[in-house]
């Protein structure tokens, strides 16, 4: 008989990874909660930054960030996102142990080489923005180290382990983030906290890790160049993404100053539990599609169907109540009026973030089926888009201009990565219920923007009491077939029955 050693154990929940419907449900749930919780430090922290810090302050703070975001796919030459295919089809625990430290040695190497080149740009390029360098460092290296100690628990869905390490991260740095700002600190104290608290965590990760995947200074490089091939064609649709969701900040900058920039980051963190439904996507949607592409492409079609579909319809209801909602959400979270009036651009980047949530589950097929260059084209065509609409309308219309070029480049990448899917992977997934859905969001969306100033607290309320259980009820009643309907009472007579069993 064999006996597990604790060895054995710890491999077993590191490197064993099933995409069965468990694995799916466990880290969906823990990927949410886990986002939620990091959009919850910023809800938590919002009236005090606001109270304490003004417009310009908190702008300067936003452009660290973006830059910070932006150059984490450059540094490391996508090395940790764009081969995650390889590694959750790989078998051999030896060769998972090479091409992780493949993989960590290699960014450490290019991120590295990259510094001299950004202090360039900097220095030259950057005008006043240049004081800002040495936090964007800090900041960005303490984001390179959490993402390379945590993105194998990602591929490999211990979405567990990485929702206590959130926990105890985010928890940290909602209160030192507090605690930094109430002593004066400013954006400079936020920094700090971030590059603790992500250094911190980052340790905690490395020790359960390097249980099995222990370090070496080595580089493969047939394992690198097969690597780079899958990440490099990736990194320009990183590029283009962060252009279309983030470089309206450096546009406001340049044309309205650092005050709007402030103004425009706090309806950002407002709506981003919107895209925190992204930011889970991307823990357990790929692995889980290259996987189940592999080996059942048609039970993944039919699950795709249903969760596109079903997506859509929650996302264009919280899009209407967070129009619906926006004045009223915007005086409860804002301590300074000064802010007050950018609560006109909430349901514009609600819709920004729902977009990229749909473009979050259309790339997963063509990612599977290995179109990354269609995938680049894509963003491509929305970046240049966005930086056309930037130019054009920011000058003249500052936030509203800026989230409207968001919103829009996001739906032109939604429509055309939609058309690729069906050309260029073969993949049909539309359900043609949703034509009939368009029309009644965008009425919807419109009442919600006519009656948001008009409505007091109390009729708001009421609204939403309608709204959350009306719309649900409604789609079942009209636009479920009937062989839905039954799947979804078998799924409740299922809940109950384990629910009894377990009670």
């Amino acid at each position: 008989m064999t006996t597990l050693t604790k060895t054995d154990v710890v491999k077993e929940s590191l490197l064993d990874f099933s995409a069965d419907a468990e694995t799916i449900k466990k880290s969906a749930l823990h990927s949410v909660f886990m986002q939620l919780l990091f959009r919850l430090k910023g809800l938590i922290t919002m009236p005090v930054m606001t109270y304490f810090l003004t417009p310009g302050e908190l702008g300067a703070f936003n452009l660290i960030l973006v830059t910070s975001a932006m150059l984490v796919p450059l540094f490391s030459m996508n090395l940790t996102d764009g081969p995650a295919i390889h590694f959750v089809q790989e078998k051999s625990r030896e060769r998972i142990v090479t091409m992780y430290n493949t993989v960590t040695n290699s960014v450490l190497l290019f991120s590295l080489a990259f510094l001299p080149v950004f202090w360039l740009v900097m220095y030259h390029f950057g005008g006043s923005y240049y004081r800002y360098f040495p936090l964007m460092v800090v900041l960005l290296y303490s984001n390179m180290f959490y993402k390379l100690v945590t993105y194998v628990l990602a591929l490999f869905q211990k979405t567990s382990l990485l929702v206590n390490n959130a926990m105890l991260r985010d928890g940290a740095a909602t209160l030192l983030t507090i605690a930094a700002v109430a002593a004066g600190y400013s954006y400079h104290g936020m920094i700090a906290v971030l590059v603790v608290t992500n250094v911190a965590a980052g340790l905690l990760v490395y020790r359960y890790t390097r249980k099995e995947l222990r370090y070496s200074c080595a580089i493969d490089r047939q394992i690198l160049w097969r690597f780079l091939k899958m990440a490099l064609p990736l990194l320009p649709v990183f590029f283009f993404s962060w252009v279309i969701q983030s470089s309206d900040c450096y546009f406001l900058a340049y044309f309205k100053g650092e005050q709007a920039v402030g103004k425009y980051s706090i309806i950002y963190g407002l709506t981003s539990v919107v895209l925190s439904l992204t930011l889970a996507l991307n823990f357990f949607w790929f692995p889980v599609s290259a996987r189940l592409w592999a080996e059942n492409r048609e039970k993944y079609r039919t699950a795709f169907v249903a969760v596109f579909a079903g997506f859509v319809a929650v996302l264009f209801l919280v899009v209407t109540l967070f129009e619906l909602n926006s004045a009223l959400i915007v005086r409860l979270m804002v301590s300074r009026a000064e802010y007050r009036d950018a609560h006109v651009i909430t349901g514009i980047i609600a819709f920004a973030f729902a977009m990229q949530v749909l473009i979050t589950l259309l790339t997963a097929p063509l990612y599977a089926n290995g179109n990354t260059k269609t995938i680049f084209t894509v963003y491509l065509c929305g970046g240049l888009i966005n930086i056309l609409l930037n130019l054009l309308l920011i000058p003249t219309t500052g936030i509203i201009g800026a989230a409207t070029a968001t919103a829009l480049s996001y739906l032109v990448i939604v429509l055309l990565m939609a058309r690729m899917n069906y050309t260029r992977a073969g993949f049909a997934f539309f359900d043609r219920r949703l034509v009939a859905v368009t029309p009644i969001f965008m009425a919807a969306w419109g009442g919600g923007a006519w009656l948001r100033d008009s409505l007091q607290p109390y009729q708001l309320l009421l609204a939403d009491a309608a709204l959350l259980p009306g719309v649900p009820l409604l789609l079942y009643a009209v636009a479920l077939k009937s062989e839905e309907k039954e799947y979804l009472h078998g799924m409740y007579a299922a809940m109950r029955l384990k629910l009894g069993a377990k009670g």
